[in-house]
Order: structure tokens, then C-alpha cells, then sequence
């Protein structure tokens, strides 16, 4: 490793040397350092900086695209962003030694930065942020900078310790080290710039206890260590001296122990965020005084108690997150009192009570999730009052009643989401027509009622009506739902024909109407849906045969027909549906040999319990089935069981015996034999006439029974 820098600065140093001898003599310039920057940077894939050309005129790059200079045109910023490379920053790039500002952002340039940027000593701003450049950052080549306000390294792949030699910067007001996987502690020196308005460290590998001494960058307003970091202990509590801190983000670092009641001084806070970590204990009631907070977040953690009644001091406040944690009590009603709530979630607590009726009534409430807690009482009419509520989540709680009819009308919604509670009523017809929702789950509650005849949600791709009380007809105006890609209808008491329009849904992926009771034949339009990967039709009164062109739903995993009135043959297309693992169609009518081979091995003999007049493939002899009738699934094929084929012959050879007047076999017509025996008349549909009188099976059978 050694020998490698010790190469490289001699390179350097020739690099110098030449390019000292050119300028000189004037035969060269900032044109031919860019020209070589962009071919080293330009990369095999990249592309961009078409404007950069060689030109005979001495300040031409001066007007390529990202480049100032000044006024002996000298290059003085270069800003090449958003622009894909590929390629490496040159050794070159020290001979700009006039620059100000280089930012190299959002490139995909690669490699390590070379050591002659540390000629670059008139520096303010250096960002080679969102690139792909590797190794440990070279501190070193700052030592110079001594004009440096801005580094900006995010979301690289440097490594190895956090550079201490940033300590000598002192007009350094910006250092974003985050997003990269740099190990090892956070520096005690870094508490020595004190310039420090901005200190990113999050989103690295960073482990040990995070410095009480940070707390004396006085002049810090933005604070982030949390993502990806594995701290030791908790919150220093000299953080609180950081008087000018706006926002604080400690989130996913690992940390433990309770919440400093001393964060509680940050008069000019406004973000709070230490979610996803190990706190415990109360919520300080001191975190009242921090009048200028907008957005609190102290989820996934080890919280208990309840949510201090000092907090109605918060009047700023837009966000309060407080999910996953061991919250209880009741919801104080001063959270709809708050005049910009926006987005409140307490799900996973034990919260009690109800919420407060007034909720919403600020006109500004976006997002209400309070999943799976105690809660009880109605849904506060108000909670869409200004036309912004967007995400509506109460599911696993105690509510009651009925769906305020002012939701129905609440354009905004994009998720409504209030399964496992005790709603009931019907279900506003305004909600299946809203523009913009995407998931309507009501599911296991007491609804009632029909379904509008009206349906047109454009973005809807999830409805959830299961187990509910719901009844009447599916209304063909489902088919508009373009988007839906889920439905689930089962356990309630609709009834009629399933509507083809469903099967017009490109969509559609999941339908499950189980436990209902729908009738008529299942729609041939349903071949057409190929996006379908489940069907469960069962546990309804469906009859008919299963269209044949079923085969055709080539991602087709799921086929539940089961405790229907289905009836005819099995189709064997059934057999290729390669994507096909779980397959019922027992307690039904089918009749027929059960088809083999292909995917029909994976399936048990479940698959087809309680067909009686199915055969296994194993079984030789299968009887002839007969064709099914139509108005009863309970007799077809009683006209051709073996026990009334012998009473047949057993009739016609005692008549036989018997001398008649009038004994005519008429010939086989279609599947229709007719016996004239005396003035006895015996219709056999067989469709294979193998008993007619005169046939070999017929003489076989008499000359048995004889």
C-alpha cells in the first residue's frame, strides 16, 4: 500500500511538472485539463458532456455546460450532476487549482479520489455525493482546504474510520459523511469545528457511545446518526446544550435507556426523530416546552405510559408517531384540538377509550392510523372536513356503528382500511366511487345491506367485503374497476349470477366469493382474465360444468370450487396448467374419469371426494356416464347404474318368454333406444344403444341371467 501512494505521487508530481511547462508557454490551458477530465470520466457506458470540445479558442470551456470561470478564464466552478459517466476522476483535476466549487454529483463515477485534490486549495464546496467511489476517504488531501464550507460524500462506498483531519477546517459549516460504511466511533474532535451547522454521520457502520461532546457545536442546526449505526447507551444528555438544533435524527441507531427530559431546552426544534430503537420508559412531560416542534416520531421503541396531557402546548405539531410501542390510557382529546395535526398513528398500543370526536376538525388531517389497540365508539364524522384525509386505518379495534355517510364524499382517500371491528349499517355508496382509493378493506364487521348499482373507482385494486352481512346481487358496474387486482366477497349472503363484467378486469389477480349463496354457471369470460392466480368459488350453488377453456389461465394457482352443484366431465386442460398446486372440486357432480398426468399428479384423492360418479385413473372399467340433466344434480346417471341396467334385462328376458302380439326393436336413433315389448315402453339413453335386443351385449346379459 505504501509503494502504491509513493508511485502515485510521483506520477503526480510529473503531471505538475509538465502541465507547469505548458502553461508557461502558453500552449495549453483549463480547455485541455477538461478535455481530459471528460475522457477519463465519460467512461465505456457513459455519455453526456457532448459540448466539451476542443476549441482554438483559449477561453472556449468557459461556455461548456458547468463551468464558470473568472475573469483571466480560469476555471472557477465545475458542476457536472445527474449525468451518467461510469468513468473516474483523473489525476488531473489538481491542476484546476483555481477552483472554488467542484461538484460531481449523482454520476456514477467510480474508483478513489485521487490524492492531487489537495492542490485544490481555494475550495468551498466539494460534492462527489450519490457516485460509487471506494476506500478510505483521504483526509489528507483536505488539510489544505482551508476555505472549505461544504464536503458532501453521501451515499458512496467509502470505508474504514471517519476522518479526523476535517478537525482543522474551521469555516467547514456543512459535512455530510452519511450513506457510505465508514466504522469505528464518531471522533471526540469533531466537537472542535466549531462551524458545524450541518453534521450527517447516518447510514454507516459507526458503533461505540455517541460523543457527549457534540453537544458544544453551538452553532449546529441539523443533527443525523441514526440508519444502519450500532451505538452503545443512550441519548447524551449534554445534546440539550445544543441550542440552535432544528432537527434531530437519531432513528435506528441502536440506542437505549429512557428519552433526556434535557432535549426538553431545544427551544428551536422542530423534527424529533428517534424511532426504531431500545428506549424505554415514560415520554417526558418537558418535551411540551419544544413550542417550535412540527414532527415528532418516537416509534418502535420500549415506551410506556400515556401521552402527556402538556403536550396541547404543541401547537405547531404536523406529526405525531407513536406506533409499536407499550402506550396506554385513553387518546387525550387535545389531539383534536391541535390546530395542524396532520398525521397521527398509535397503532400496536393499548390504548382505550374513544377518539376524540373533534379529530378532523382542523381541516388538515392527512393520515389516522390507530390499528390494533382497545379502542371503541363511532368514527368522528369530522375527519375529512377539509377534503384531505387520505389514509383512513382502524382496524383491530372495538368500533361501533356505522360509516359516517361525509366519508362517502371524501375524495381525497386513497386507503380505507376498518376490518375486525363492530361497524354496522350499510356502507356508504359514495365510497366504492371515489377517485383516488386503492384499498376499501371492511372485512369481518356487521355491515349490511346491498351494493350500490353504481361503481366506478378507477385507482381501486383491493376490495375486501368478506364477512359482513352483505346482500343482494354483484352489480355488472364492477367490471369498471380497471384497476382492481383483489376481490374478496366471502362469507356473506349475496346471491344471483356472478356478473361476467368481473372477468373484463385485465387486473384482476384474486377473487374469493367462498360462502355465499350465487347461482347459475360460472361465466365463460372467465378464460379470458389471464392475470387470475386465484380462484375460490366454493360454498355456493353454482351450477353447470367448468369451462373448458379454464386451461388458459397460464399463472393460474389456486382453483377452489368445492360444495357447489357443478356437474359434467373434468376437463383434462386442467392437467397442463403447470402453475396449478392447489386444486378442489370435491363435493360437486362431477362425473367421468378423473384426468391424469401432467399437474394432475400433485393433486390428492381430496381434490375430488364426495363426486360419486367420478372414477380414480386407476380403476380399469369406469361405468358409462351418462349425460347429465340439467334440473337435478342428484339423478343424472341413475339410468345407467349397473342395478338398473340387470332389472332391464332381467324384465326383457321373462317377456321374451312370453308369446306377444307385437314385439318390434327399433334401430339405434342419436342415443335413444326404444323397447316395444307388449305395450310396455322403456326409453334407455345410452349413448353407446349396448343393450339394445339383438346387440352382443344384450344376448351376453340374457344368457347370464338365463
Amino acid at each position: 500500500m505504501r509503494s502504491f501512494f509513493t508511485c502515485n505521487r510521483l506520477h503526480f508530481t510529473l503531471i505538475i511538472f509538465l502541465f507547469s511547462v505548458c502553461f508557461s508557454t502558453s500552449r495549453c490551458g483549463d480547455l485541455e485539463v477538461l478535455l481530459k477530465l471528460k475522457s477519463s470520466m465519460i467512461g465505456p457506458k457513459g455519455s453526456g458532456m457532448d459540448d466539451w470540445k476542443p476549441y482554438l479558442s483559449p477561453a472556449a470551456h468557459c461556455s461548456f455546460s458547468g463551468i464558470s470561470c473568472d475573469q483571466d478564464s480560469r476555471v472557477i466552478s465545475l458542476n457536472v450532476s445527474h449525468t451518467p459517466l461510469f468513468g473516474f476522476i483523473s489525476p488531473e483535476i489538481g491542476l484546476l487549482n483555481k477552483l472554488v466549487s467542484l461538484t460531481l454529483a449523482a454520476d456514477s463515477l467510480t474508483g478513489m479520489l485521487p490524492m492531487e485534490m489537495a492542490n485544490l486549495t481555494s475550495l468551498k464546496v466539494l460534492n462527489v455525493s450519490n457516485n460509487v467511489f471506494y476506500g478510505n476517504f483521504p483526509g489528507e488531501i483536505t488539510l489544505r482546504m482551508t476555505q472549505l464550507e461544504i464536503l458532501d460524500t453521501y451515499n458512496n462506498n467509502f470505508s474504514g474510520p471517519l476522518p479526523t483531519e476535517l478537525v482543522n477546517l474551521k469555516n467547514l459549516k456543512i459535512l455530510c459523511l452519511g450513506g457510505n460504511y465508514f466504522s469505528g466511533p464518531i471522533p471526540d474532535s469533531y466537537s472542535e469545528i466549531q462551524s458545524l451547522e450541518f453534521l450527517g454521520l447516518n447510514g454507516n457502520s459507526l458503533t461505540g457511545k455517541i460523543p457527549a461532546r457534540l453537544g458544544r457545536l453551538k452553532n449546529l442546526r441539523k443533527l443525523f446518526v441514526g440508519y444502519y449505526n450500532a451505538f452503545e447507551g443512550g441519548i447524551p444528555e449534554e445534546l440539550g446544550s445544543l441550542s440552535s438544533l432544528q432537527r434531530l435524527d437519531m432513528a435506528n441507531c441502536n440506542l437505549t435507556g429512557e428519552i433526556p427530559k434535557s432535549l426538553g431546552l431545544l427551544k428551536n426544534l422542530e423534527a424529533l426523530f428517534l424511532h426504531i430503537n431500545q428506549l424505554t420508559g415514560n415520554i417526558p412531560s418537558e418535551l411540551s416546552d419544544l413550542v417550535n416542534l412540527k414532527m415528532l416520531d418516537f416509534s418502535v421503541n420500549k415506551l410506556t405510559g400515556e401521552i402527556p396531557e402538556s403536550f396541547s402546548q404543541l401547537t405547531n405539531i404536523s406529526l405525531i408517531n407513536l406506533f409499536k410501542n407499550k402506550l396506554s390510557g385513553g387518546i387525550p382529546a387535545f389531539i383534536g384540538d391541535l390546530p395542524n395535526i396532520k398525521v397521527f398513528q398509535i397503532w400496536e398500543n393499548n390504548f382505550t377509550s374513544e377518539l376524540p370526536k373533534n379529530l378532523g376538525q382542523n381541516g388538515k388531517l392527512e393520515v389516522l392510523d390507530v390499528t390494533s389497540n382497545q379502542l371503541t365508539g363511532p368514527i368522528p364524522r369530522d375527519l375529512c372536513k377539509g377534503g384531505k384525509l387520505k389514509m383512513l386505518v382502524l382496524m383491530d379495534n372495538f368500533f361501533s356503528g356505522p360509516i359516517p355517510e361525509e366519508l362517502g364524499a371524501c375524495k381525497s382517500l386513497v386507503k380505507v382500511r376498518i376490518q375486525k371491528n363492530l361497524f354496522n349499517g350499510t356502507i356508504p355508496a359514495g365510497i366504492f366511487n371515489l377517485p383516488l382509493v386503492q384499498i376499501i378493506e371492511v372485512s369481518n364487521n356487521n355491515f349490511s345491506g346491498e351494493l350500490p348499482s353504481n361503481i366506478s373507482g378507477d385507482s381501486l385494486g383491493i376490495l375486501d367485503l368478506s364477512n359482513n352481512k352483505i346482500t343482494g346481487k354483484i352489480p355488472p358496474s364492477i367490471g369498471n374497476l380497471k384497476s382492481l387486482q383483489t376481490l374478496f366477497l366471502g362469507r356473506n349472503s349475496f346471491q344471483g349470477e356472478i356478473p361476467s363484467e368481473i372477468f373484463d378486469i385485465d387486473a384482476l389477480s384474486k377473487i374469493n366469493i367462498t360462502s355465499n349463496n350465487f347461482s347459475g354457471e360460472i361465466p365463460t369470460s372467465i378464460s379470458r382474465c389471464t392475470s387470475l392466480s386465484s380462484i375460490d368459488f366454493s360454498q355456493n350453488s353454482l351450477s353447470g360444468e367448468i369451462p373448458e377453456d379454464i386451461g388458459s389461465l397460464k399463472i393460474l394457482s389456486t382453483l377452489n370450487l368445492a360444495h357447489n352443484r357443478l356437474i359434467g366431465h373434468i376437463p383434462n386442460e386442467i392437467c397442463s396448467m403447470t402453475s396449478l398446486v392447489i386444486l378442489n372440486l370435491s363435493y360437486n357432480s362431477f362425473v367421468g374419469r378423473i384426468p391424469s398426468g401432467g399437474q394432475c399428479f400433485l393433486f390428492k384423492d381430496s381434490s375430488f371426494t364426495g363426486n360419486p360418479n367420478l372414477c380414480t385413473p386407476s380403476i380399469v372399467s369406469c361405468p358409462a356416464m351418462l349425460d347429465p340433466l340439467q334440473d337435478s344434480g342428484q339423478t343424472r346417471g341413475k339410468f345407467c347404474s349397473p342395478v338398473f341396467v340387470v332389472a332391464v334385462v332381467a324384465l326383457a328376458t321373462v317377456l321374451l318368454l312370453v308369446p306377444s302380439r307385437s314385439q318390434t326393436c327399433h334401430e339405434c336413433e342419436g342415443s335413444v333406444g326404444i323397447i316395444h315389448l307388449e305395450k310396455t315402453t322403456l326409453e334407455l339413453t345410452d349413448v353407446n344403444c349396448s343393450l339394445i335386443p339383438g346387440s352382443r351385449e344384450f344376448q351376453e346379459n340374457t344368457s347370464k341371467l338365463s
